[in-house]
């Protein structure tokens, strides 16, 4: 430093001390002019203007030094600058910005976070909503977990009418809460969610599974409900195999249950929900799964699948009827004439064995019609006769008779009474012939 600047130096310090800080002021400009570059100077006139409550002024020498310490990269002198420029004016926002950019390029992301939601803060107050909207946006780039951050977004948004970003921002932050552990968090920000209603089916599904993951799976429910959104093909195809993949089975059931005639891309889910009850062993759920795939998978023809799931049903309880029906109808589609038969016989056995012998005939015109025995006429001779003579002796006798010969595979000629051939009142159509494929389903199904 040159003599004439030492003396004016002197001089200021003397004006200080006097408490004649303008003259003290005019003799640091005057340093300032030969000593451009002297933060401590640039830093003292700032002071000066202060002392003197000429804030604007101050503002305007502080900003100076900061940009000063910038340009060396004095960064940690440039922030404190920035901080005292605050403390003189609270709401400057060119402070505020500079300050977290130069955070932000220090790697301090949280004090830079903090500084940006200042800034965000204060144009929110100042309707500067879209500028606000941005910052927010910056604050939750720097600490993409933060939950409270994505949750302010989201009600900037909202309240700015962006009501599909807000929705998404309400479901990041409670997802974030989710695995963060707080549940409960996560539940009050959902509760945004349920008020704005959201209608599209990929938020839906979104906030779905949130809700399952807070155990707020019943109110999802409700939700979809109240939007109808739980009638939708394709939404229960989504939710069904969604349910499945989670080990919500039950759940799964109850949704598709009763729609797969109506929404055939819900045969596979019901399939794998079909397996699952075979494997619990629950036949009554299994077998009013199985009436509500059976026509989509004769659609489909897929009737192999459906009959190796039949199959594992029938294990389950052997003399069921209803099952074996509906595997006679399947094995008709598939056109396996030597399992029929099998099934057919079983059938014949189980409505003799209960008494249901008009139910028995008819499966015995079946088998008349798809068996490889001739004696199968005989037995069908046999119970036409009995229902002729309508004396209930000779009714039980001969269904006992039958069911001998059925178990046996061969009838007794011994037993046999009465003439061979069609009995009275069997025509072609009774035993099934000269009927197309549908009327064919048609008969089985009306049976089943």
């Amino acid at each position: 430093m040159n003599p004439k600047t030492d003396k004016l130096l002197q001089q200021a310090g003397k004006y200080i001390v006097l408490g004649k800080l303008t003259l003290a002021l005019e003799q640091y400009l005057k340093i300032h002019e030969s000593e451009p570059d002297d933060t401590t100077i640039v830093n003292t006139i700032g002071d000066l203007y202060v002392r003197l409550d000429d804030k604007d002024n101050a503002l305007v020498w502080y900003h100076k030094l900061a940009e000063a310490f910038e340009y060396r990269e004095l960064h940690s002198n440039a922030m404190a600058t920035y901080r005292k420029i605050l403390k003189l004016s609270p709401k400057n926002q060119e402070a505020m910005t500079l300050l977290a950019q130069l955070c932000e390029r220090q790697g301090q992301a949280q004090n830079a976070k903090t500084h940006y939601q200042m800034l965000a803060k204060l144009k929110m107050g100042l309707n500067e909503y879209a500028e606000s909207i941005t910052i927010l946006k910056k604050i939750c780039s720097l600490d993409p977990s933060c939950a409270e951050s994505q949750r302010i977004l989201a009600e900037s948004l909202e309240f700015s009418g962006n009501i599909t970003d807000a929705v998404r921002g309400f479901l990041q932050s409670a997802t974030l809460y989710a695995q963060q552990g707080n549940s409960m968090a996560a539940a009050q920000v959902a509760e945004n969610i349920f008020r704005l209603q959201p209608k599209d089916k990929d938020t839906a599904k979104s906030f779905f599974l949130l809700l399952q993951k807070i155990d707020l799976t019943q109110r999802g429910l409700e939700y979809l409900n109240a939007l109808a959104l739980d009638q939708d093909p394709e939404f229960k195809l989504v939710l069904s195999e969604m349910f499945l993949q989670d080990g919500s089975f039950e759940t799964a059931r109850q949704l598709i249950q009763g729609s797969v005639r109506q929404c055939p891309t819900l045969y596979k889910p019901a399939l794998k929900i079909l397996e699952g009850l075979i494997v619990r062993k629950d036949l009554n759920a299994s077998l009013e799964i199985v009436e509500d795939i059976f026509e989509t998978s004769i659609r489909l023809r897929d009737e192999s699948t459906l009959k190796v799931l039949l199959d594992s049903l029938l294990e389950l309880d052997e003399t069921n009827g209803r099952l074996l029906r509906t595997l006679i109808t399947v094995l008709i589609r598939m056109n396996d004439k030597e399992k029929l038969e099998g099934y057919l016989k079983r059938l014949v056995l189980v409505q003799l064995r209960a008494n249901e012998v008009r139910d028995a005939r008819e499966s015995l015109n079946k088998l008349v019609v798809y068996g490889q025995s001739s004696f199968y006429l005989d037995l069908l001779n046999l119970i036409n006769e009995a229902t002729l003579d309508q004396t209930p002796d000779n009714m039980r006798n001969t269904v006992q008779q039958v069911i001998r010969a059925l178990e046996r595979g061969c009838f007794d000629k011994n037993e046999l009474g009465g003439g061979m051939g069609l009995a009275l009142g069997v025509s072609e159509l009774d035993l099934g012939m000269g009927l197309t494929f549908e009327e064919e389903i048609a008969f089985m199904q009306e049976s089943a």
